[in-house]
């Protein structure tokens, strides 16, 4: 694979990481986001990484998505297709610098959406306005396609719909499983960031996407969250910074 025993053993961590943010544990892929960076550049760790998201929504789905609320998802797509292709558009003409440095600004607001859902005592309400739709929406299609980094924008404004907890996950698998999906002729064709060499990386990484979430699902219920979103939050803050430098 070209990749050295360290490079592989990271590789694996990333995997890991992305079963357990499928398996519920939200805001668990900003490191792992961070460290594809640092490992092949930012453009290309972006279409590295979209095959092994889109293994773990496809595991997401089938778990949950009976339990979707479809009319959250469609409301958000047509907006969220806009923000894919101005990321898409913008990302073409970014050198790998200047794409990492906007992929740390995204990772580290994601990281203040983070914080602000950590330490939040009451349920989010957010307006019931047309106009914010359209922002989530753009926004997390933006962000999605620069960063593979939309998930605690998203998760904001999922909270606020006041669904239980299997139609959360399910409506969320099923939002990043199309928006993941739509992206991928981007990275094909546009980026040219997916090809046959770098599937070889998401063949390597499904075992361990599956151990993710395996463990995932049985550390969720065993122990105190608090700890591990803390330790999240600083492993995204170092990461973002050593993006943007």
């Amino acid at each position: 694979m070209g990749l050295s025993g360290y490079e592989l053993w990271l590789l694996a961590l990333v995997a890991l990481i992305v079963g357990f943010s499928k398996a519920g544990i939200q805001g668990a892929t900003m490191p792992a986001v961070a460290i594809l960076a640092v490992m092949f550049g930012g453009k290309a760790s972006a279409g590295i990484m979209l095959p092994m998201l889109i293994v773990g929504d496809i595991a997401a789905v089938y778990q949950y998505g009976k339990a979707a609320n479809f009319r959250d998802v469609l409301k958000l797509m047509p907006a969220s297709v806009i923000g894919i292709i101005l990321g898409a558009l913008t990302g073409n003409y970014l050198d790998d610098q200047q794409f990492k440095f906007i992929m740390g600004i995204i990772v580290l607001i994601c990281l203040a959406l983070l914080v602000f859902r950590q330490f939040q005592k009451q349920a989010v309400e957010l307006p019931k306005r047309p106009w914010l739709t359209q922002l989530v929406g753009v926004t997390s299609g933006f962000s999605s396609m620069v960063g593979n980094a939309a998930g605690p924008i998203f998760n904001v404004y999922i909270l606020a719909q006041n669904l239980n907890k299997n139609a959360m996950i399910g409506t969320t698998a099923w939002f990043f499983l199309i928006i993941n999906l739509i992206k991928v002729p981007f990275h094909v064709f546009l980026w040219g960031t997916i090809t046959w060499d770098t599937l070889k990386y998401t063949l390597f990484a499904i075992p361990f996407i599956g151990i993710g979430a395996l463990i995932g699902i049985w550390l969720i219920k065993r122990i105190n969250e608090n700890p591990y979103k803390y330790l999240i939050i600083i492993l995204t803050a170092i990461s973002a910074v050593r993006l943007m430098i």
